[in-house]
């Protein structure tokens, strides 16, 4: 998709809450790991066996979501989802050129 976003004012989260987008709106994601300019978000796949997540990636400084760029991301745990927060906000991943999509949050709530 290729999308621009434009800068987004984070918006409150806490690592365990939900979050709906608008592309996706009967599959809320959880919150698994937050800094300033990233948030990590998991689902369980459709129709996969426990553990097996789709995650996306919110880039509140360009306004855009959606898997790294070129890697296979583990999200299975917290720490996982921490480790690649942290390679983010160092520089090492960006956010997917190909497969981003503009921010589309719909709504946030408790886990």
């Amino acid at each position: 998709m290729n999308a621009k976003g434009s800068p987004t004012p984070p918006i409150p989260l806490d690592v365990g809450g939900r979050i709906r987008f608008g592309l996706e709106p009967r599959r809320p994601y959880t919150v698994r790991a937050l800094s300033e300019h990233f948030v990590v978000c998991t689902r369980p796949r459709d129709f996969a066996t426990t553990g097996d997540f789709v995650y996306t990636v919110i880039d509140w400084r360009n306004g855009i979501r959606g898997p790294i760029n070129g890697q296979v991301a583990d999200v299975s745990t917290d720490e996982r989802c921490r480790d690649l927060l942290h390679d983010l906000e160092a520089g090492r991943w960006e956010i997917s050129h190909h497969n981003r999509v503009q921010l589309d949050i719909l709504d946030r709530g408790q886990s």
